[in-house]
């Protein structure tokens, strides 16, 4: 029996961590870059499961509606929190931290009011149907997916800002926004790649988790806490750190949800990151860049 469960805890530790990798990779990269703690983050799950929904309900196909969905996505994230709050605000933290979280509440409450929890909403984004067994563990393959596709986006992150021209600009970008205008980026188009490339990881994660997660127009409230969290240990900003404590969260999680009550588990990672706050101030990572 103790086998088991510690086969269970190494299985969803992987899958656990994977996926709260897509939940919080777009959180830190606004950290990193636009040294933003953003608080309206939660509107993308919303948005990309109630939009999806919103164009299929329209009578759009799956595919076309995903683009629809992906299309308001960036007119949001580059209109209303860049251009609008972000551009306007960045030396007014406290307003732009209450503007940030009041277009997330109206988001929300949107959301509520065309699709209330007894609507119930179905997207059909499941890519592969059924379980299989992994040693004794009993695994979806859907889930299973989802975790691969957390490692998958996440790699493609790490060889865009470690290859590629742009990558390596944002990256100076977050150490000194000064010095990389000096030697000439061009920031507000670097920033305007942050915020598209933020927005990514988080689509993706919904749809891959809506089959077996549930739907709600408050889900953003607990994803956003969820990248908080993660974004807060590893340091914020930092892409490494947040791998880590992905993993590291995703670890409490399937150890305390396994080997004690599942009830204890969002408690249990608060501990542990407030004791690693206490004893390594700013987190794993505190300090570096964001990568």
């Amino acid at each position: 029996m103790l086998l088991v469960k510690l086969q269970s805890v190494l299985a969803y530790t992987f899958i656990w961590g994977s996926i709260y990798l897509l939940i919080s990779l777009g959180f830190s990269l606004i950290c990193g870059v636009l040294r933003i703690f953003h608080l309206g983050y939660g509107v993308i799950f919303v948005l990309a499961a109630y939009g999806t929904w919103a164009f299929l309900d329209a009578g759009l196909g799956l595919i076309p509606s995903i683009l629809a969905m992906f299309l308001l996505q960036v007119l949001v994230a580059l209109l209303v929190f860049y251009k609008g709050i972000f551009q306007r605000y960045l030396d007014r933290e406290e307003i732009l931290l209450t503007l940030t979280m009041l277009v997330f509440m109206a988001v929300t409450h949107m959301a509520n009011y065309f699709y209330p929890i007894t609507a119930g909403v179905n997207l059909p984004t499941t890519i592969i149907d059924g379980t299989f067994k992994l040693g004794a563990v009993r695994i979806s393959y859907q889930m299973l997916l989802a975790a691969l596709m957390g490692v998958a986006v996440t790699v493609s992150l790490i060889l865009f800002f470690l290859k590629t021209r742009l990558g390596l600009i944002i990256r100076a970008m977050s150490q000194s926004t000064q010095a990389s205008l000096l030697l000439g980026a061009d920031i507000n188009k670097m920033y305007y790649l942050a915020m598209i490339l933020s927005i990514i990881p988080p689509i993706i994660c919904t749809l891959m988790i809506a089959p077996f997660w549930s739907i709600d127009p408050h889900m953003g409230a607990s994803l956003l806490m969820t990248a908080m969290l993660i974004a807060i240990l590893g340091g914020l900003g930092n892409l490494k750190g947040s791998i880590i404590a992905s993993y590291l969260i995703g670890f409490i999680h399937a150890a305390v949800s396994f080997l004690y009550v599942s009830r204890f588990m969002g408690f249990a990672a608060l501990i542990i990151t407030l004791i690693v706050m206490i004893f390594k101030r700013g987190g794993l990572f505190a300090g570096e860049t964001i990568w």
